[in-house]
This record gives structure tokens, sequence and C-alpha cells, in this order.
């Protein structure tokens, strides 16, 4: 291998545990992974909480609205989602999971929504926790929330999220390298944390991307081969659901 990556533990140590819960955090922090990634949300009486999507219902034992609920009633739902041994989980908020950040770790927070009202939320809740703000990657797929961000808090690393699609009638993809890096340079981004399309996003784009001095991190990758190929084209980062068991198999830590 080229280099070492960071391996980002997806919504924690998932594989094992329920996504985005204090157990999936706890179990990625116990078997010492780069980092972990999350994603926000804004409760209506302004309370930042863990969760992928924007309801309860793909995860929770009942379905409820984040941004319209008050955190008292986000708190009653479990979201052990499947996993029986884990009956009772609750959502998380922001700053439980800040508070077992380790030391020297990353935590990568999506900003779900385009509600900018968010980032001052955020940067408050980082710094009640004492967490350094190099500890801290926001990652979004709204340009206008990574623009806000680099502008509000500009020493914390800001990606740009993104997946690609394929051109069905000639089999291109887009945007291409010069098309993204001009798009990161207007969005004031450092980098991209992009979806892990091998026929999209290959050596050349990568190679591209990181001459041009941006950060480049790869979601999600699950299967040893496919984080080895990446590895070998020189990402900055994996988010994989099983960061850990990767981490050992490919580097033997």
């Amino acid at each position: 291998m080229k280099k070492q990556v960071e391996w980002i533990s997806h919504r924690g140590e998932s594989i094992d545990a329920p996504e985005n819960t204090l157990s999936a955090f706890r179990l990625a922090m116990e078997r010492d992974t780069d980092g972990i990634e999350t994603d926000i949300h804004l409760t209506s009486d302004g309370i930042l909480v863990c969760i992928h999507d924007s309801d309860t219902g793909r995860v929770g034992d009942r379905n409820l609205h984040i941004e319209t609920s008050t955190f008292a009633e986000a708190e009653t739902i479990d979201v052990s989602n499947g996993k029986p041994e884990f009956k009772g989980e609750k959502i998380p908020t922001f700053r439980s999971v800040l508070d077992i950040l380790k030391p020297g770790k990353l935590f990568y927070v999506e900003v779900k929504e385009n509600d900018e009202r968010v980032l001052p939320a955020m940067l408050r809740e980082i710094d009640a926790a004492g967490v350094p703000h190099e500890q801290i990657v926001m990652i979004s797929f709204h340009k206008e929330i990574v623009t806000a961000s680099k502008l509000r808090m500009p020493d914390i690393k800001t990606l740009w999220l993104t997946g690609f699609e394929e051109n069905e009638t000639d089999h291109s993809f887009s945007p291409s390298p010069e098309e993204t890096i001009a798009f990161l340079k207007s969005a004031k981004a450092d980098g991209i944390d992009a979806c892990a399309l091998e026929k999209a996003f290959d050596e050349e784009y990568i190679k591209a991307l990181k001459n041009a001095g941006f950060h480049v991190a790869i979601w999600t990758v699950d299967q040893e081969d496919a984080a080895k190929r990446y590895l070998e084209r020189g990402v900055d980062s994996i988010t994989s659901n099983c960061a850990a068991k990767l981490c050992k198999a490919i580097e033997g830590r």
C-alpha cells in the first residue's frame, strides 16, 4: 500500500450496533478506528441529534419527524433498528457523541438539511465539549452549507459530499474532474467526500483532485478488495460500516 488512510466508522461501527447510536460510536472508540461519521438534525427546540433520516420511520419503533418534534419527543423513540440486544437504544444528542470522542479521533459530521441554523448550533456544541477543531470534518451535499461552514468555521475542514451517476447514452460520468475542481473552489471546500462508484471516481479523477490540493474521502466501502484499490489510488479517508475490520485486514492494526 502506498500510504495509510483514515478509517472512518460510518454512523459508528454500524455493522454490529444500531447506526448513529451511542453503542455504535462507543464500539468505534473501543475498536480504535481513526474516527466516526454521523448525520445531524436540529429538533424544533434547537437540540442537535444524530440520525440519518429526517424521520424515525426506518430505524425507530414508530415514525416521528425530527425537525418538527422536540428533543423530549424524539428521545422516546427506540432506534435499536432490528437488533434485539440493543433494545431501548435512543437517538443521541450531538453533544453526547462529542463527549465520548477520544483525543485525536476524527469526527465526520454531515449536516443533512440545507439549514444554516445548524452551523452555529454545531459550533457551540463542539466548543462546549472542548473538542479541538482539527478533529472535526464538516460534510454536506449542500453547496450553501459547505460555503457557510467554511466562512463561519474556517479552521474546521469542510468537504462536499457527492455521488456519481453513469450516463446511459455514452457511459460517461458527470461532472468531470475539471468541473469538480472548479466547483470545490467556488464552494470554498477543502475537498470532496465521494460515493465509491469506481467506474466514475477512478485513479485519474482522484489524482486530478489531489494534484489540485484537495482532500479526497470515499464512502461507503465495506469490501476489502475495493478498499485496497482506493488505498492504491491515494485517497485520504475511507468511510465504512466495518472500518475496524478493514483496517485490521489491510493494515494489521
